[in-house]
């Protein structure tokens, strides 16, 4: 199945004097802006279909792509005839399930970390986290943004796969190169009214990274919410 996240730019918040991330860009205050997005295109052939039609025929206005997976060729050459898509990558580090895995752009030897003993990308975060360096992630991060500029996919944003990009060893990595190629990169860092929670203690370091990427020109959303639909 996909993953539909609804990202939430603009919610009412509890305190009037705050000035949200949608403000910034220009909404009017009280306004509620929402883009629907949809991840793991590229996986498989149901989910570049999948994405497609929640695209043409639903409500999603954005997508990201898995550029370690078999089915790219497939959603790249609907974008050539598409150019339109709003379609970013969806950083791959990790090949969670049993009996399809892929293995990671920049190869096994130039990140040995990022592989298990098969040679394909981890089955889970933690076994990331474990083995793999910030050096490691930042290679495969920039191996996976130039297989796509090789395949003619100009991504309009960078997302991660399973979160793992979000993990406080790799998160600087994953915004050093967004902002250095200009690439907006997924973070929540305004009012965080759903997605608080999660952050827990790590709250203070995602809305200072979020400042760092505002300063540096790029946009910020203020909340996310997650939901996995069938596809």
């Amino acid at each position: 199945g996909l993953l539909l996240f609804m990202i939430l730019t603009r919610l009412a918040v509890t305190q009037a004097e705050e000035v949200t991330y949608a403000e910034r860009l220009g909404w009017p205050s009280g306004t509620k802006v929402v883009i629907f997005h949809v991840d793991d295109a590229g996986m498989s052939h149901n989910s570049n279909m999948g994405a497609i039609k929640a695209v043409e025929e639903g409500i999603a206005t954005s997508l990201s792509i898995m550029m370690p997976c078999s089915w790219v060729p497939e959603y790249a050459n609907y974008l050539k005839a598409n150019p339109q898509t709003d379609a970013g990558i969806h950083l791959t580090l990790t090949s969670e399930w049993k009996n399809y895995r892929w293995g990671p752009i920049a190869g096994k030897p130039a990140v040995p970390g990022l592989t298990d003993t098969d040679g394909y990308l981890w089955h889970n975060v933690s076994d990331v986290v474990a083995h793999a360096t910030p050096d490691e992630v930042e290679t495969e991060i920039r191996a996976q943004i130039d297989k796509a500029l090789s395949m003619g996919i100009v991504p309009t944003h960078l997302d991660a796969h399973m979160g793992t990009c979000f993990h406080p060893l790799f998160i600087d990595r994953y915004v050093k190169v967004g902002i250095e190629k200009k690439i907006p990169v997924l973070i929540f860092g305004g009012h965080m009214q759903h997605i608080g929670n999660e952050a827990g203690p790590l709250r203070p370091l995602v809305l200072s990274i979020a400042q760092r990427i505002w300063k540096a020109g790029l946009p910020v959303i203020d909340d996310l919410v997650t939901r996995p639909t069938s596809a």
